[in-house]
């Protein structure tokens, strides 16, 4: 436990001794023992018909304490925010600290499930009332600073969460990534989240590799503050009681289906998230386990109004389909951001890309874009520049090459370069490049028009 560091234990803690120096930096204009005054003032010398001083002096020094003490506890939280071993480090140096420490439950609230069950108990007991951020990682952070795996099977699985399922109505934030294969996992892992939870604001549930087909239904359906969200290899029943108020979403399709019926089940999940400002989007390649699909085409579109960043990102050899035809189902006349992100960093343009940009309308209030890798092509990025009016900036990032920042130019400059491009390309090849949604449909490669 935090309370019972032995000494053998200090030169591992000296590893982290600059960042103690740091804060000691910081705080060198807060001294304590000098702040309050040692002994009483001498009441003889003060006149008859002066104010006395002694008493509102003290009142003032008592302030000044006070105050001293909150930012120093301002700064334990940020701390502990950026490093989970931190309360443990700053608790060790002196018994100011330690105080300050212990009357401080933020900097406790960060528990990483591990196999040092007593230790994480007593963290919680020290948050108090104080919201939670509950962790169940593939590693474990050890008092050096150092990550060590862990190995979570079901059972050990289990057994961490018991630590933290007694406190779901003070979760703040819930974060589980597993890495390695296991059978099992997500169900020994939420088989217990059957109680609302009012106070998480943010969820994280990654494991890529999962072959459980199951549905999970969190909370009781009931998160009103959740905001963010990050889902991959997981399916879930989408309620608004539960996503309804969501703001961020990165979302990577389970896999279990594919073709029209992933389309049909993120369209599913989007008609529920419509207060979303930012969201991105991964369709993963393909895996064994599939469930039965639909054959008839999604025509069903759904309407984002504040949608403002839209992030597209592809990790195999070619645009799938199932992004082509969900992004033209989408309607967001308000996004100002978008991202291409190329997760396999190819230096090749992917081949349906045109056919991409030719399906795919780019809304006009578009003022920032992002090309990474195979994205990028030339033609296409000189289109964007005529076709959207509000665009400022393009950045491409290219294998091999650093990020290029492209900086459109004003109104007056661009017709003068569409002058020029048409010029050298014919009166009407600005017409067959238009960027707009065009009656051409879009086929993954290897599939039968």
């Amino acid at each position: 436990m935090p309370s019972s560091v032995s000494n053998s234990r200090w030169p591992v803690l000296n590893l982290s001794r600059s960042l103690v120096n740091y804060f000691k930096s910081k705080l060198s204009s807060f001294t304590f023992g000098s702040q309050l005054p040692s002994e009483p003032l001498n009441h003889s010398i003060t006149k008859p018909g002066i104010i006395s001083y002694p008493r509102p002096l003290q009142r003032h020094i008592a302030r000044k304490y006070n105050a001293n003490l909150e930012i120093i506890s301002l700064i334990f939280v940020i701390g502990a925010e950026l490093d989970i071993i931190f309360p443990i480090i700053i608790s060790h140096v002196c018994s100011t600290w330690r105080q300050i420490a212990l009357h401080t439950p933020a900097i406790w609230r960060r528990i990483t499930l591990g196999p040092e069950e007593d230790m994480w108990r007593e963290r919680i007991y020290r948050a108090r009332a104080c919201t939670l951020d509950i962790q169940l990682l593939p590693y474990r952070t050890a008092a050096s600073g150092v990550r060590i795996p862990q190995d979570l099977n079901p059972y050990n699985v289990y057994w961490c969460m018991q630590i933290a399922l007694p406190h779901i109505r003070q979760w703040r934030s819930l974060d589980i990534c597993f890495a390695e294969y296991s059978p099992h996992l997500w169900k020994a892992t939420l088989s217990g989240c059957t109680v609302p939870a009012p106070l998480l604001k943010e969820l994280s549930l990654i494991y890529r590799r999962n072959d459980d087909t199951q549905e999970f239904i969190l909370f009781s359906a009931f998160s009103p503050r959740l905001r963010r969200l990050t889902v991959d290899g997981i399916r879930l029943v989408w309620m608004p009681s539960l996503f309804g108020n969501l703001t961020f979403l990165d979302y990577t399709h389970h896999g279990f289906t594919s073709g029209h019926q992933a389309v049909h089940d993120v369209l599913s999940a989007l008609t529920v998230t419509t207060r979303l400002h930012e969201f991105r989007i991964l369709f993963p390649r393909r895996r064994t386990v599939r469930l039965p699909s639909r054959r008839d085409i999604v025509n069903k579109r759904v309407f984002l109004p504040h949608l403002r960043q839209l992030e597209l990102r592809v990790d195999g050899s070619d645009i799938p389909f199932e992004l082509a035809h969900l992004v033209s189902l989408i309607s967001s006349p308000f996004l100002s951001s978008l991202r291409l992100v190329d997760l396999r960093r190819a230096p090749h343009s992917f081949p349906s890309l045109k056919s991409f940009f030719y399906v795919c309308a780019l809304p006009p209030n578009l003022r920032f874009i992002y090309v990474g890798h195979s994205w990028y092509d030339p033609l296409m990025i000189r289109v964007m520049t005529h076709s959207l009016p509000q665009l400022s900036r393009i950045v491409v990032k290219r294998s091999r090459a650093p990020e290029q920042v492209l900086n459109v130019r004003q109104k007056t400059s661009r017709d003068y370069s569409s002058r020029s491009f048409r010029q050298a390309h014919g009166p009407n090849s600005h017409r067959h490049y238009q960027i707009d949604h065009l009656s051409v449909q879009y086929f993954a490669r290897g599939s039968k028009a």
